[in-house]
């Protein structure tokens, strides 16, 4: 009878490099998706990476800072791309559509929940909240600039609320009422925004 030969293991031999890494990643993330944040185990994502464990540990010597790399290239990866439409709306929109597919997947909502989950996991749930609102709030920063250059955001209209209106919305809409974060939704929380920030005419 002939034997079959076991998988080779990413990590068996040279080089080792960048594809292990987000191998690695990638099962944190897979894992974070269907064990959730309080199941997640270093040997799971090991198997699911197809390296031996010891790999893992010499990247990462904690659980905390593996899933800290995966939240933190997963959200870079979502808001790379934040475009400049050339209006407030516009940047709204093309901002919160990778955030809202983001919240629509698997891993997406187990690192919303992460973020919720403080009194279990507090390092845990800070790393995922920064992870959320960290690289959105540098490009609010850049699109609140180019809004006030083009005369779209009123002196004093607050900067430091719109982040937590706009993903507090995101969050409430995929978590708590599980529905829909279309294009037409999307337009409506933009909006409300928008009136919200814009210059007001004097009586």
């Amino acid at each position: 009878m002939a034997r079959t030969t076991p998988p080779r293991r990413r990590d068996t031999g040279r080089p080792r490099g960048q594809h292990v890494t987000d191998a690695v990643l990638e099962a944190t993330l897979a894992e974070l998706a269907t064990a959730g944040l309080e199941g997640t185990r270093i040997e799971r994502i090991a198997e699911r990476a197809q390296v031996h464990k010891t790999t893992v540990y010499r990247r990462w010597p904690t659980r905390e800072a593996l899933i800290a790399a995966a939240l933190e290239g997963l959200a870079v990866d979502t808001m790379a791309n934040a475009p400049d439409t050339g209006s407030l709306r516009g940047d709204l929109i093309g901002l919160l559509r990778p955030v809202a597919t983001f919240l629509g997947r698997a891993e997406g909502r187990a690192v919303a929940r992460a973020a919720l989950a403080a009194p279990a996991e507090p390092h845990v749930a800070e790393l995922a909240a920064r992870s959320l609102e960290g690289p959105a709030a540098t490009a609010i920063e850049a699109l609140v600039a180019r809004a006030r250059a083009r005369g779209e955001w009123r002196g004093g209209a607050p900067v430091d609320l719109v982040l937590p209106t706009l993903v507090g919305a995101l969050l409430h809409r995929t978590l708590l009422e599980h529905a829909d974060t279309g294009a037409a939704w999307l337009e409506d929380v933009v909006d409300l925004v928008v009136s919200g920030v814009a210059p007001r005419e004097h009586a």
